[in-house]
């Protein structure tokens, strides 16, 4: 029988005896709503993606898991649905979700408990919302309820619009901020006791990601649920109560928060601290710029006065307006903004894929055609973009070799043994083991498959990359080294870098300048050190202080630990 909602959630000197000992001690903790006790997961003959791990989570507890790609905490995830990935079994232990093993589960008890018991939001929205559903249908497909009040109530907890028009929009018609938090309303619209979140607010601005977690929150303590929240990003947190660290299918360390990130007992969870990308370092009065610009020397890149929309008729939209910068050689120039500032809409004006309304783009001088079918091969060699999903850019059917020497030989002309060796020079020169060359994407970590993005622009001797979001997804130790990878890369080849990001921590570690967007238009540019010491324009200030508040969401780890080797 399905437990009452009654139960009040643990004090908090309870819950952070329940975390004590030993981080893969059983739980003691028999009232637990969600007990997993040894539980190992492992594909036949191999090594286990989960091993011995234990877990409880009470009722109305907020529990942030963290670890990189690989670590076992998707797998953990889905194993609390009663689900395992195909080639994969439990060998060992047992996942109680209120009182029922939920890897046991079948027909019609699976279905039930995946929609009345725990409810999962994955890491794309867009995968969690029915393309062809409006709003309204969103929430109404999964309950019971039919009243136009209900679904605007329920668009109200999560903080979006409950007017008609707005009911009536698709998912594409939504921000990915709107998108986020419609798929939470849908995911707690059949009135779950767990809510299972994997990686909420990957991809969304600071903005955005604050607005996303604190109606998370907000939801969570209304309803009484236990939330469990996978992330690889630290400053999000904040707003749990309990910090769980998994690393290579194990947990190696949980604790109360803050006191587990102030004061991390783990070499490894020091690592993360350390590799997540902060402010510190640029904020510091007086700092100076990685790349001092020669004044005399022309620019490798320059735009004018962009200008650009999307749509036709009385349906088109003004997303860029009157943006002009500049880029230098061996010069890292950052576009920030929030999602829809028009970002990534400059890049792929810059590469010709889109035709802009007004502006120019010139290469040393000499402007380019707008269009990216009047642009020679060696134009178009000279931009190279590198996307932000290196899972959906590259060709699924191809190897690791195959991507690389497809532009080599057809479109640089070179022969199969020069193109060979190109190609493991390329993967070296990204830092990559010149055998992954017989890998297919699937078969690579997300880091892998970003480094192999890169040495697939390289291919063709660009001279400006466009990184578009290139590490919004990746957990921060690969994030931080594929941002090192950058500086080197700019600095040994001499390549002009466009930089587009949302993330303050990204900008103020790979950039020298940026230009800060917001609605299609720059309201402030300048070296990155000065613009975070000394913002002036507001929605700049309103960044930054959007910032302070999420890192203020726990004090700086204490010196003295993060020493500790």
């Amino acid at each position: 029988m399905k437990t009452t909602r009654s139960r009040p959630a643990p004090p908090a000197e309870q819950a952070v005896a329940m975390s004590a000992g030993s981080p893969d001690e059983p739980p003691a903790d028999r009232s637990a709503l969600i007990e997993v006790s040894g539980l190992t997961i492992a594909a036949p003959g191999g090594p286990p993606v989960l091993d011995a791990v234990s877990l409880a989570v009470r009722r109305g507890e907020r529990v942030c898991i963290v670890g990189e790609s690989g670590s076992g905490k998707t797998t953990l995830a889905l194993a609390l649905l009663g689900a395992l990935r195909p080639g994969l079994r439990a060998t060992a232990g047992h996942v109680l979700v209120d009182g029922q093993d939920a890897l046991a589960l079948r027909g019609t008890a699976l279905r039930r408990h995946r929609r009345r018991v725990v409810s999962y939001l994955p890491q794309d929205p867009a995968t969690a919302l029915t393309a062809t559903l409006r709003v309204r249908g969103q929430l109404t497909e999964l309950s019971a309820t039919s009243s136009t009040a209900e679904v605007s109530r329920r668009l109200a907890e999560v903080a979006l619009p409950g007017d008609a028009p707005f009911q009536r929009r698709f998912p594409h018609q939504l921000s990915g901020g709107q998108q986020q938090r419609l798929a939470l309303a849908r995911s707690t619209s059949s009135m779950p006791d767990v809510l299972v979140l994997d990686e909420p607010t990957t991809g969304l601005d600071v903005h955005a990601r604050q607005a996303v977690m604190e109606q998370i929150d907000r939801l969570a303590r209304a309803r009484d649920l236990a939330l469990v929240l996978i992330t690889h990003d630290l400053s999000v947190a904040g707003t749990a109560d309990r910090l769980v660290v998994m690393r290579q299918g194990r947990i190696v360390e949980q604790g109360p928060l803050p006191g587990t990130l102030d004061h991390p007992a783990a070499a490894y969870t020091r690592e993360l601290i350390r590799a997540t990308p902060s402010l510190e370092g640029v904020t510091r009065e007086g700092a100076a710029p990685r790349s001092p610009v020669p004044a005399s020397t022309t620019p490798l890149l320059r735009v004018t006065g962009l200008g650009a929309g999307h749509g036709r008729g009385k349906q088109r939209r003004q997303v860029v307006s009157g943006v002009s910068f500049e880029v230098h050689r061996g010069e890292s120039v950052a576009l920030l903004g929030v999602s829809g500032s028009g970002k990534s809409t400059i890049a792929r004006c810059l590469t010709g894929v889109h035709v802009p309304d007004a502006g120019t783009v010139s290469l040393e001088g000499d402007v380019l055609p707008t269009a990216l079918r009047n642009r020679s091969p060696e134009l178009r060699r000279r931009i190279q973009l590198v996307p932000q999903d290196s899972s959906g850019s590259l060709n699924p059917r191809r190897t690791v070799g195959s991507t690389l020497l497809n532009p080599l030989v057809r479109l640089l002309g070179m022969e199969p043994p020069a193109a060979a060796e190109r190609m493991r020079e390329l993967l070296t020169q990204v830092e990559l083991d010149p055998a992954l060359a017989g890998r297919h994407p699937h078969e690579l970590s997300g880091g892998q498959r970003q480094r192999v993005s890169i040495a697939r622009a390289l291919t063709v001797n660009p001279e400006v990359l466009i990184c578009d979001e290139m590490t919004s997804s990746l957990d921060v130790r690969v994030q931080a080294a594929i941002l090192e990878l950058l500086t080197e890369l700019r600095r040994g080849l001499g390549l002009g870098i466009v930089l587009i990001t949302h993330d303050l921590g990204v900008l103020a570690s790979a950039a020298d300048r940026a230009l800060v967007l917001h609605e299609g238009r720059t309201c402030e540019q300048g070296l990155v050190s000065d613009i975070l010491t000394s913002p002036q324009h507001p929605w700049t200030q309103s960044l930054l202080t959007a910032a302070e508040r999420e890192r203020g969401d726990r004090t700086e780890p204490d010196a003295s630990t993060l020493a500790v080797s």
